[in-house]
């Protein structure tokens, strides 16, 4: 089996971790936050106390952090211990500029592929993510290897095509959760029952959206499966990366920073209709 380090062991990052664990891979993980890593250690992986102890003997090093200003501060810390020969496994949600970047900055011999994931925790515990993978054939091959273990791998072009695909997909998801606030925000105007909207928008083609925020409404308390902070950068990404910049994800990026700067970021995306319909 393939030696994997995997850095960053949030809610997705560990679930993913535990399936390459199970999977037989000889991993060693590190994370910025000490302490998240008992249930893995328990299972057999080893934890590091720096990211350049992390990958000194990995094959395959998977990043899974927020942004990316933590990605590039961690391969940063991990140049000095990759080695020629190693394959990166650029996971997060960055963009391609960033994964340009990142790869531009690696050591001689060090190869970089970017495959962000489409899914949440569910998914991410199942394996049953999609994965979409920007690399070249051959480091495909390699990366194939490890990621099938944890969903359905596509490989949608070269290096960044994984990065752009990534942008293209969750812009329209969540600006789509910023539509059904603005949508339910008239319902209430107009004096017309949320349930009877929602069950009405669920005949529509936003359907599975409208069940969800429906669910989601009766159960304000259930964990979150896509903070809303980061959907909001998600987002910002998109129109970094030359989304339209007076459009709709640019109208959804303010809904969604609005509910940030009130403290929202760790709520669920969904969280983003209830403030909208709150709005004066």
């Amino acid at each position: 089996m393939t030696s994997v380090a995997f850095l960053g062991l949030g809610r997705m990052g560990a679930l993913m971790a535990q399936r390459l664990l199970d999977a037989g891979h000889e991993l060693v993980v590190w994370n910025r936050t000490p302490g998240k890593a008992a249930a893995l250690v328990a299972g057999g992986a080893r934890e590091a106390g720096s990211p350049a102890e992390a990958v000194a003997v990995a094959d395959v090093v998977v990043t899974m952090l927020s942004d990316p200003r933590a990605v590039r501060e961690v391969l940063a810390a991990a140049g000095a211990g990759l080695r020629a020969g190693a394959l990166v496994v650029e996971m997060s949600t960055i963009g391609p500029a960033a994964v340009a970047e990142l790869r531009d900055g690696l050591p001689e011999g060090v190869r970089l592929v970017d495959a962000p994931v489409q899914g949440s925790l569910p998914q991410a515990e199942a394996g049953k993510l999609n994965i979409f993978l920007g690399a070249s054939d051959e480091d495909a091959v390699v990366a194939k290897e490890v990621l099938e273990r944890l969903g359905t791998v596509k490989h949608v072009g070269g290096p960044g095509a994984g990065a752009a695909l990534k942008l293209v997909v969750n812009g329209m998801t969540v600006s789509a959760f910023a539509a059904m606030g603005e949508a339910l925000r008239l319902a209430d105007r107009l004096g017309v029952d949320a349930d009877d909207a929602l069950d009405a928008l669920a005949g529509t083609a936003v359907g599975p959206l409208a069940t969800r925020v429906k669910q989601r409404l009766a159960e304000p308390d259930a964990p979150t499966q896509f903070g809303l902070g980061l959907a909001e950068k998600d987002l910002r990404l998109a129109l970094e990366a030359g989304a339209v910049a007076d459009g709709v994800t640019a109208a959804a990026q303010r809904a969604l920073a609005a509910a940030v700067a009130e403290g929202l970021a760790e709520s669920d995306v969904s969280r983003v209709v209830r403030h909208m319909r709150q709005q004066a």
